[in-house]
């Protein structure tokens, strides 16, 4: 599939109006973790020549040809060509954010216990609404066309395999036992989900499958109930082999990340039948045929044909995942100096660049492992090899507990019910999210986020700190505004790593502050980076990047610690208390 461009999002919610607010029911002694992230970062300068400049760079940077001969190759090494299935009738796929073939165990059982199979995907309008709290789109313009991409690279390779993608438009708990009677399905097969909203709809689609009688397809038995199968598969390390059940999770990362290693193996990845099909020979016609992906417009989102013209832009889809490890660990050799790199914020490969393809199940993590694995055997195993996993295992952790702490993590007080008097002050807020606060390095990166949707670990973490600490907003705002923008979002990590950098999570370190003027020299020592992002900071000399005076926006509010010395660019000493206060 051809390197695809994204489109800037448009979002049509008020600038100056108050925002509706509706009551809603990891510490260690290692380098941050890859906080915002579904996979990425940690905590070391970045060299200078990993971080070139980019403008309207893909993400992979391989043609269409050379996607696909990596996904095929891939798909080569993980088939199975003596498979063979012993189930009967008709067994549905359920695609939620598992948007793959490869190591897709619900698709390799479903195979397995049917005769005809029948892959399906439900455009939920519920995904395109408003968040919780604050009421933002739920769902951004890049995002939604991340997805588009992924539903299009899924239905061809499905195609290529025996089979289709039957899309259908509406809430699943509605369509599904529908389908299940129309095509006399026996199961539904799915992936397990954590929070709460996706739980809701599991529960709803059971009971309804409850209430539906079906004759199985090719079958002279009694009429049955179609059945839901829920099968976990969203973690490197399986819920099932953990050496403790979630609600006794360690409360610290470094606890559960010991444990796991020392007493767990990562499962090996599911084998793909070289053919999936056929798909039932019945029952199409019945429900108005295959379905077309729908076009932005159809989902409530402005389309524009604008393209991005500065940082990264995402191919969706399981192909262009396949080629991004391919370029990133093989062709590349990026692996071999991941750790010293991760930490970068400007260009293509300073991190593995995993995290939306993982966020939407186009990449499976134990894939990922395996080609670690299996780099460290062919080529060199290090501490940047090992870095890989480590954020993988972060990944896991915060998705483990959002199963122990439920609802909790969207709270205002987090897991431990921290009692906090944020603010909601609407324009200090919007300043924040549009790029206007006065700090390059935080208005770089919002303004990052917005075109792209995509910001670097790093990023991530400092705009947070700002946020909550030296303006004093409620964290929520933040990460309702990250749930709008950003391609790799999914809720375990996102509020996960939100409630953490806010204090409020489960992790001890209760003020964790970054310092600007720190963080600005130590990762953008050049100011390289905002003045990409920034074009009227982009004549100014180097070291006056980061404090530009009167040649840029008045700071809208002032740093809980430190400033910039605006002669030297430095940061001036730290003043006021620092018991208990953190700095990066």
């Amino acid at each position: 599939m051809p390197a695809l461009i994204l489109p800037s999002p448009v979002f049509t919610f008020p600038t100056k109006s108050p925002l509706a607010v509706r009551k809603g029911a990891s510490g260690d002694a290692l380098p941050v973790p890859s906080v915002f992230m579904s996979f990425a970062s940690g905590s070391s300068p970045v060299p200078a020549a990993a971080s070139p400049a980019a403008a309207g760079r893909t993400v992979p940077r391989l043609n269409s040809g050379e996607i696909a001969a990596a996904a095929e190759e891939a798909f080569g090494r993980y088939s199975a060509s003596d498979a063979r299935r012993n189930g009967a009738g008709v067994a549905i796929v359920w695609f939620r954010n598992d948007l793959r073939l490869l190591d897709n165990e619900v698709l390799w059982r479903a195979w397995a216990a049917s005769n005809a199979l029948l892959p399906v995907y439900c455009v939920d309008p519920r995904l395109f609404g408003k968040t919780h709290y604050f009421g933002f789109p739920k769902t951004g313009a890049l995002r939604a066309q991340f997805l588009l991409e992924c539903l299009t690279d899924l239905r061809e390779n499905l195609v290529k395999r025996g089979l289709n993608l039957l899309i259908q438009h509406g809430k699943p708990e509605d369509i599904l036992p529908k389908i299940a009677k129309a095509f006399g399905a026996h199961t539904v097969f799915a992936h397990k989900e954590t929070c709460s909203e996706e739980l809701f709809v599991e529960r709803r689609l059971r009971d309804r499958l409850q209430q539906v009688t079906v004759t199985p397809s090719g079958s002279s038995s009694k009429p049955i109930k179609p059945k839901l199968q829920l099968i976990w598969g969203s973690t490197m390390y399986h819920i099932d082999d953990l050496p403790f059940n979630t609600g006794s999770l360690p409360d610290v990362y470094t606890q559960f990340r010991k444990s796991v290693e020392y007493k767990c193996k990562v499962r090996s990845c599911c084998k793909l039948p070289t053919s999936l099909g056929p798909f039932p020979g019945s029952g199409v016609e019945e429900i108005g045929g295959w379905g077309s992906i729908p076009s932005l417009g159809q989902l409530g989102l402005e389309e524009t044909s604008l393209k991005v013209d500065k940082g990264m832009q995402f191919a969706g889809g399981e192909s262009a995942a396949l080629g991004r490890v391919q370029e990133y660990f093989w062709t590349k050799d990026l692996i071999r100096i991941y750790k010293e790199t991760r930490n970068g914020m400007l260009g293509p490969d300073y991190s593995t660049k995993f995290s939306p393809w993982l966020a939407f199940g186009c990449l499976s993590p134990r894939y990922v492992y395996e080609e670690v694995k299996r780099y460290e055997r062919e080529r060199l195993a290090n501490d940047s090899t090992y870095w890989v996993l480590f954020e993988l295992i972060w990944r896991d952790y915060f998705r483990f507990l959002s199963k122990k702490y439920g609802n909790s993590i969207f709270h205002p007080g987090g897991p431990r019910n921290v009692a906090y008097n944020w603010s909601q002050d609407q324009i200090l807020f919007e300043s924040w999210r549009d790029g206007r606060t006065g700090y390059p390095l935080i208005d770089a990166n919002m303004k990052e986020l917005s075109a792209t949707g995509f910001m670097s670990n790093r990023g991530r973490q400092i705009v947070c700190s700002f946020l909550v600490r030296d303006m004093g907003i409620d964290w929520r705002m933040g990460a309702e505004w990250f749930e709008t923008c950003l391609l790799d979002y999914d809720p375990c990590s996102n509020y996960g790593n939100w409630t953490y950098g806010a204090g409020v999570g489960n992790d001890p370190r209760e003020d964790r502050y970054f310092s600007i003027p720190k963080q600005a020299l130590t990762y953008d020592p050049d100011g390289d980076y905002v003045a990409h992002w920034l074009p009227e900071i982009q004549g100014l000399p180097k070291g006056k990047r980061h404090s530009p005076g009167m040649s840029y926006i008045k700071p809208i509010v002032p740093l809980k610690f430190g400033s910039y010395n605006p002669k030297q660019g430095q940061p001036s000493t730290l003043k006021g208390k620092q018991k208990k206060t953190y700095r990066s």
